[in-house]
């Protein structure tokens, strides 16, 4: 039965018992006992509506508990590292139906479910629970519920001293550059073999030229799917298996590392040695010093290790990790490892890629029978490459230096001398070329308290544990507040000081009564002014400031800004991110404005709302927002206007140095060329804009000098053939920058239609209605009018429609000027002096009863 038959059976079976269980319990038991006894068959009906989920998930709980497929108590004990079940807080049959399978849990120790699941069902689809499959079809077809026992071949060694080699190189890079040390890494790469390049997103040309000379060919095709989807794409459609049989060794590689010597005695060495696949070390998780395993073991003894914790999980079985593997005839001619590596698909978790794509690999060509070998031939406790051992590796010989070992990993001391002790044991390491890549790319919070973990005189670890939820809230609740000290939180996507909150700043940014706390995320933030701090957010140092700030100034919630719970009787939390009032328009309707946060229940998580207009031209769940138990509203409204409209409205030497630098940049790319933005809503396009429209767009541009500016990956890559200016928000934050340099939007976003109107500039807008008059600019509702439209939008405005612009000016953005930041600063300190700081109320804590005898 495929699994399109099953489904379309199962959701048949599962109707049945759902109107037979309304009716009569024990028919629909008598139903569910009948099909597990005899198999569950196709159904030759018509396809029917998918019943609810939770109605699908009860039956198949149902199912497992009648097939008795699996024992309860036993899957909690070899699952008792989950909380939930060590806890006792959802039944195990429950939780493996609900969860369990998705995460490769096994049901019980024979049965593998991703081994069943790539055997059997479509490892490209997760909507079949694998143990539910076996129970109704699997065991009645005969199915192995694990793959057999197979003892390893002899291993095969290169056919040549100089066998010839084909690699695969994965990479992704946030700001869409090739980066210095990615050309050392593939220039090595490239003596030993024919390199293929395939970045996840979209680079610009000029960046994919830089590899000209170290590689055969590279793309840049967004897929999201890591590097195995981008090892999955190279060899099943950009290179092709035909290519790759050509070859002698396919290898692995990806950007993940840097490479510290030259890879000479890596592939000697390997040549040397017969196997079918090797890497350069390998990992068992369970392997560690908390299971009481102190020292490296041969990799013979290594590959003889097996214990119960593997055949409940797969996280625990050994595997060689994908930054560089190797794989010889034997191996990539296999059927087996061709399925498996064309069924790649996007995760919703990284740490599932790791399961089902890496371990699962590794696992299944183990299982196969292939043997393998590693260029360090121990087994290391737990993952060498993240631990202390590491710099053993490298008076071994070891290449390579994994990025996020040095850059997020928290676990081992003193990396924040990691130059000094990589050159102690590789004196020629080009160190020169990893420091600005690691404070690019590394995420700032996590690098410094990485490198804050030191070994003090006493040989003792300071580790900067932060406080907990329940100890934040403790100091929280003690901590003295001081309401002249502002904290700034930056706020994602950008992970930068940007929009009103950046406006905010800059008018306090020199005065020295106001103790100014900018609390960063990812990204380094360190604004000058005086009386400024600038502390990672998610630290203890942060914490520390963040309980001590009177003033908390957040895009719209605390609770979806912060992850710490603050006592909102110690704060006043000012959202400044409302944004401008929703419009009635029916444009508009389609994107309402994240105004309101989540609210656990009816607890406030802001006092203060800072917005363009009144009260009644919010959103409604605005103003409800923040309501008090007994209903009376605690949420004030300040109508001060947008303080970030200064960044717009101010002469461009009144700017910020930063968002100059920012414009002065961009100009520079331009050279001369017009902007036309492309700023539409996420996930959205004009749906007939095909290569035709594309054409016709690209040929409008090149007759009028502009270049087509986009802003998202999705867009770049919808838009490639354009060769679109790429203006990511990692590299230009401020969107007020980019309305600054455009010479027309194209948008169907409501606030970013509304902003841009504030630059007098035209608008497209996508997806309105030609028999509308209040629109700002020419209505475009396919990609054949996308041109005219621009055309249009361009062309001289009559009186008509500048009156038109100016009264949806008016509506979107009511009056607007460059003083909001300063009426926003007078009413934070007229709210500070009408509302003196209490003293914070502690509680003492309880009396301890004395124990019952």
């Amino acid at each position: 039965m495929t699994p399109a038959q099953f489904i379309h059976a199962w959701h048949a079976l599962v109707a049945r018992w759902e109107a037979l269980a309304s009716e009569d319990r024990k028919a629909a038991d008598a139903l569910l006992a009948d099909t597990v006894r005899s198999g569950l068959h196709p159904h030759p009906g018509e396809e029917l509506a998918t019943p609810d989920a939770e109605t699908l998930l009860a039956c198949e709980i149902a199912v497992v508990r009648r097939a008795r497929a699996m024992k309860g108590a036993r899957y909690a004990r070899a699952h008792r590292d989950l909380k939930v079940l060590r806890d006792g807080d959802i039944d195990p049959v429950e939780h493996f139906c609900r969860v369990g399978w998705r995460w490769l849990r096994s049901p019980r120790r024979d049965f593998d479910v991703w081994w069943y699941w790539s055997q059997y069902l479509d490892p490209e689809r997760d909507d079949i629970n694998p143990l539910l499959f076996h129970v109704l079809v699997g065991r009645h077809a005969g199915h192995r519920t694990s793959p057999p026992q197979v003892s390893p071949r002899p291993g095969a060694l290169p056919p040549s001293p100089a066998p010839r080699r084909i690699c695969l190189y994965a990479a992704y890079d946030a700001d869409g550059i090739v980066d210095d040390y990615v050309l050392h890494y593939l220039r090595e790469l490239s003596r030993h073999a024919d390199v293929y390049y395939l970045a996840d997103g979209v680079m610009a040309r000029t960046e994919l030229a830089k590899l000209a000379d170290v590689t055969v060919a590279a793309w840049s095709i967004p897929h999201g799917r890591y590097d195995f989807g981008s090892f999955s794409m190279l060899a099943t459609e950009l290179v092709g298996w035909d290519t790759i049989d050509g070859y002698d060794e396919l290898l692995f590689a990806n950007d993940s590392c840097y490479l510290l010597r030259s890879l000479d005695e890596a592939f000697a060495r390997m040549d040397a040695r017969p196997a079918d696949w090797w890497g350069l070390q390998a990992t068992k998780m369970d392997f560690s010093r908390s299971e009481g395993h102190l020292a490296p073991v041969p990799l013979a003894r290594a590959k003889t290790l097996h214990t119960e914790l593997e055949d409940w999980n797969p996280h625990y079985r050994m595997h060689l990790s994908s930054y560089l593997l190797a794989f010889r005839p034997p191996v990539f001619r296999d059927p087996g490892f061709r399925r498996r590596l064309g069924a790649v698909v996007k995760q919703a978790h990284k740490e599932l890629v790791i399961l089902k794509y890496e371990i699962g690999l590794s696992d299944y060509l183990v299982k196969a029978g292939f043997d393998f070998a590693t260029f360090i031939d121990d087994l290391y406790p737990f993952h060498p490459l993240y631990s202390s051992d590491y710099f053993e590796l490298l008076d071994r010989g070891f290449p390579l230096l994994k990025r996020n070992f040095i850059g997020e990993y928290p676990g081992t001391p003193d990396l924040g001398r990691w130059r000094e002790r990589v050159l102690e044991h590789v004196p020629d390491a080009r160190v020169d070329l990893i420091e600005p890549n690691l404070r690019r790319v590394a995420p700032a919070d996590k690098l410094v308290r990485t490198h804050r973990i030191s070994t003090g005189p006493d040989g003792r670890v300071d580790y900067q544990r932060r406080l907990n939820k329940k100890e934040f809230r403790v100091e929280d609740r003690v901590a003295p507040r001081f309401d002249h000290w502002w904290a700034f939180p930056v706020s994602t996507p950008e992970h930068v000081l940007t929009g009103n909150e950046r406006a905010i700043f800059e008018e306090v940014r020199d005065d020295p009564s106001i103790k100014k706390i900018v609390l960063t995320r990812s990204r380094a933030v360190a604004p000058e002014g005086a009386n400024v701090v600038s502390v990672p957010l998610d630290s203890r140092a942060g914490q520390e400031h963040l309980a001590r700030a009177g003033q908390v100034f957040v895009r719209h919630s605390a609770e979806l800004t912060l992850p710490w719970e603050l006592d909102m009787d110690q704060h006043r939390v000012i959202d400044v991110g409302a944004g401008l009032p929703r419009p009635a328009h029916a444009l508009d309707a389609r994107e309402a404005l994240s105004s309101s946060p989540q609210r656990r229940g009816r607890r406030a998580e802001r006092h203060v709302l800072v917005a363009t207009g009144s009260a009644d031209s919010m959103p409604a769940d605005a103003r409800e927002d923040g309501a008090r138990e007994d209903g009376a509203p605690s949420l004030e409204l300040w109508a001060t206007g947008q303080p970030r409209h200064a960044f717009l409205l101010r002469a461009e030497e009144d700017l910020p140095a930063d968002l100059r630098a920012e414009l002065a940049g961009l100009r520079a790319e331009l050279a001369g060329r017009r902007l036309a933005l492309w700023l539409p809503a996420a996930g959205r396009c004009l749906p007939d804009l095909d290569d035709a429209g594309l054409d016709a767009l690209a040929a409008w541009a090149r007759r009028n000098d502009t270049v087509i500016g986009v802003r998202s990956n999705a867009e770049a890559h919808r838009l490639a053939g354009l060769d679109p200016l790429l203006l990511m928000p990692r590299r230009l934050p401020h969107v007020e920058v980019l309305y600054r340099a455009a010479d027309v939007l194209v948008s169907d976003n409501s606030h970013h239609l509304a902003e841009f109107l504030l630059t007098g500039r035209p608008v497209v807008v996508l997806g309105g209605a030609d028999g509308e008059q209040d629109l700002p600019g020419p209505a475009c509702d396919s990609g054949a009018d996308l041109v005219a439209s621009l055309e249009r939008a361009l062309g001289v405005r009559s009186e008509d429609d500048l009156e038109r612009y100016a009264r949806c000016r008016e509506r979107l953005v009511g009056h607007a000027d460059d003083g909001a930041a300063r009426r926003v600063v007078q009413q934070v300190r007229r709210a500070s002096l009408s509302d003196p700081a209490p003293p914070p109320a502690v509680r003492a804590p309880r009396e301890r009863r004395p124990a019952r005898r």
